[in-house]
Formats: C-alpha cells, structure tokens, sequence
C-alpha cells in the first residue's frame, strides 16, 4: 500500500482555502473596490477598476466594471433574476431564476475575469465555476504585506475545463494574496507562458469588506436607454 502524505506547505494552503472559501460562503454581506493590471506585450499595460456590492438576504448584487476608453459593464442580481449590461451595444439581458448562473459564469471577458473570482465564492452553492474551481498543485510561499495587512501568499496552477470533454485549457500559474486576519482576498495574479521577450498577465487588486452595511441604493441600475 502506497501512503501519499501532503506536505506541510500543501497542508497550510488547503486549511487557509478551505477557511477561505468557509467565510465568503457565510458572509451576509460583502464590498469591494478593485483595480485590474493587464500586462502583456514588451511593455503595454491597461487598467481596469471595478466595485462590488453583496447582500445575501433579500438577494441583492452588483458588480460594476469599468474599462479605459469608456467601456463600461454592469452584472446587478435581484431576488428575482440576474441581469447584465454593456455599454457598448446598449443591450441588456435578464437571467430569471432558476436560470441565471449564465449572467455570472459567462461574464469573464467582459469583466476581464473579475466575474469568475470573488462572485462564485459568494455564492458557493450555485454552480457558477470560476476561477477557485481549479486551482491545484497549491502550496503556502511565505507571507506579504499588501496595503498595510499582512497576508498568507499562495501559489499554484489555475485552468478552464470544458464540461462535455474534459478538456483542460487556459493553463496558467496563480498566486493569491489572503488577509491573514480577515481571510479576504486582497490580491491574484495570473501568468500564461508568453512569447520570446514578452509578458502575458494579470493582477487583480481588492480592498475588501466583510459584513458591511450597505444602502438598496448600491445594488440596483438602470440601464441607459439606447441611442
């Protein structure tokens, strides 16, 4: 009989996950405002900002992401559907329940990923994927001090899998900032292997809230009318 014994770093970043995603899954309510670096290229780099606002009872979510140039997209849950909204075709689409994973879980390249990470830990019984789902090969790599808190930093391998085949794609090495204290993310950064000379990644940057009080007022938009 082979016996596999994790290692103590693989053991310390399973507990400090799993604690993680413990305290997402029960938050009552929950705020953000990030930034997103995308680095590729020899030297080219965009930002992106967005904020989140989270009301578990009544259902209440917002995510709010803006792009450079203007493109704006807006993903807002009620306790009847999910919706979401572009800017830059005006439209508008309606996920009512049960049906509306799809506005969260298909939301990645409008959003530039934010929709596939802090979302689906919130809501942790649906099954919205995201980028957590596979995260593997992860172990503990020491701590850091992200904006004036200290934080557990792990590493590991994050990739996309297709239902129907299997088909692993979208490999690429993740490393995450969590608050020592609070067990919040404060941090992710994503890395493809890029061409010859260049870079190919993205850095995800939260100051995160637990349990905020939050007015109505935050989760609700109305899209603009077209034209």
């Amino acid at each position: 009989m082979i016996v596999i014994v994790a290692s103590p770093r693989t053991g310390a970043a399973d507990d400090i996950l799993q604690r993680t995603r413990a305290i997402y899954g029960e938050l009552r309510s929950y705020a953000d405002t990030g930034i997103v670096l995308y680095e590729y290229g020899t030297s080219s780099t965009e930002r992106y900002t967005f904020t989140t606002a989270f009301v578990r009872v009544p259902r209440g979510f917002l995510l709010d992401f803006r792009k450079q140039g203007g493109e704006h997209y807006v993903i807002w849950g009620d306790p009847g559907a999910f919706h979401t909204w572009l800017k830059t075709t005006g439209q508008s689409f309606e996920y009512p329940n049960p049906n509306n994973a799809c506005a969260i879980s298909l939301s990645g390249l409008n959003s530039a990923g934010v929709s596939g990470k802090i979302p689906p830990l919130l809501y942790s019984k649906a099954a919205l994927g995201g980028d957590f789902a596979n995260f593997v090969d992860v172990t503990t790599d020491g701590t850091e001090v992200i904006d004036g808190h200290r934080c557990h930093r792990l590493r590991g391998r994050a990739s996309d899998t297709y239902g129907a085949s299997g088909k692993e794609v979208n490999v690429r090495s993740m490393s995450v900032w969590i608050d020592a204290d609070s067990l919040l993310i404060r941090k992710v950064l994503e890395e493809w292997v890029p061409l010859p000379g260049q870079r190919s990644r993205v850095i995800t940057i939260y100051d995160p809230q637990a349990n905020p009080t939050i007015d109505e007022s935050r989760l609700r938009f109305n899209p603009p009318r077209p034209g």
